[in-house]
């Protein structure tokens, strides 16, 4: 492969994470048993992946903050699932601290990385590890230490350097989401939105090294194996909601208070609540009085009833309703 840079390279990380998730989407559905085990794991992280590539490419600009931002915003209007809309977050966040970039160095990685963390971790309501958000953490650790150990930070040969930590940091993190969720560790498979985001940052790393994205990565992991450890919905079923509830999805404008004020109604209403702003506001700045656009994903039980509370809050764009 050849080496790319600044936007360029933006735009092939998006087309190889695509390819990536056409080839391993069918097996991630499979081991998504968490939350719900409605397998679309591999599905929705598609999905975000291919609008984010779509807008990027449509989208002229040298600066490579810009061009995520505008990615993850186009994303996030579109994700569904906890993974797609997380994902979402993941591309919004990381564009944040780039804003003005014509190339990414690592220093900015791990400033982008930590950003995305800190946006994923505020979306929930009830953030666990065992899941992304553990992998994430691990991708931010990993460069953060390449980041301060460095020489040069801004060198490319330090973000290339620091590629093999992150990706290897990332999959010792998928493996132990195994152990860390019950669900995980009695259908006997590792996180799939966890597997699906260390394919992200596979493809970034093969991205920047100018090198074909490693499959055998995957080899080994829980549940991996098509032929063995089949998750069942017998032994995933956990969430208070799932027998007969539904999974909405919206988009409401809000400020940030009523947001914070929504969020609590919904987290009495359903549970696997996600309520982020789809156009990056700032991470804590609960006080202000601008009205935002806010993605929003739960799951309940009483659809009726959390769709008047959404309504109530604010200005309700759009809604989608699915059966769990």
């Amino acid at each position: 492969m050849r080496k790319v840079r600044g936007t360029a390279a933006v735009r092939e990380w998006f087309a190889l994470t695509e390819s990536a998730l056409l080839t391993h989407r069918g097996r991630l559905n499979r081991i998504n048993v968490f939350p719900v085990p409605d397998s679309d794991t591999g599905s929705n992280m598609l999905a975000t992946v291919q609008t984010s590539r779509a807008a990027v490419e449509e989208h002229q600009t040298e600066d490579i903050g810009e061009l995520l931002a505008h990615a993850g915003s186009a994303a996030m209007n579109q994700a569904g699932g906890n993974s797609g809309i997380l994902l979402a977050v993941f591309i919004s966040g990381f564009a944040e601290p780039l804003s003005g970039s014509p190339r990414l160095t690592l220093s900015g990685l791990s400033q982008g990385i930590s950003r995305a963390s800190l946006r994923a971790w505020s979306a929930l309501s009830s953030p666990m590890d065992g899941t992304m958000l553990s992998v994430l953490d691990a991708a931010r650790d990993a460069v953060a230490e390449a980041a301060e150990s460095a020489a040069d930070p801004q060198a490319r040969s330090a973000l290339e350097e620091a590629m093999p930590s992150m990706v290897a940091r990332s999959r010792e993190a998928v493996i132990r989401t195994e152990q860390q969720l019950a669900p995980l560790s009695e259908a006997r498979v590792v996180d799939s939105g966890g597997l699906g985001l260390l394919i992200v940052l596979e493809a970034l790393a093969a991205t920047i090294c100018a090198r074909e994205f490693d499959d055998d990565l995957l080899t080994g992991v829980a549940g991996w194996n098509p032929e063995t450890n089949q998750p069942t919905v017998e032994t995933a079923k956990h969430s208070h909601v799932q027998d007969g509830g539904v999974e909405l999805m919206c988009t409401v404008q809000l400020n940030p208070l009523g947001a914070a004020s929504l969020r609590h109604q919904l987290d009495e209403l359903g549970d696997s609540v996600i309520i982020t702003p789809i156009d990056g506001a700032s991470a804590g700045d609960d006080h202000s009085e601008a009205v935002l656009r806010w993605r929003i994903h739960v799951h309940t039980g009483d659809v009726d009833a959390t769709l008047a509370a959404v309504q109530e809050a604010g200005e309700l764009e759009d809604s989608t309703v699915t059966q769990l």
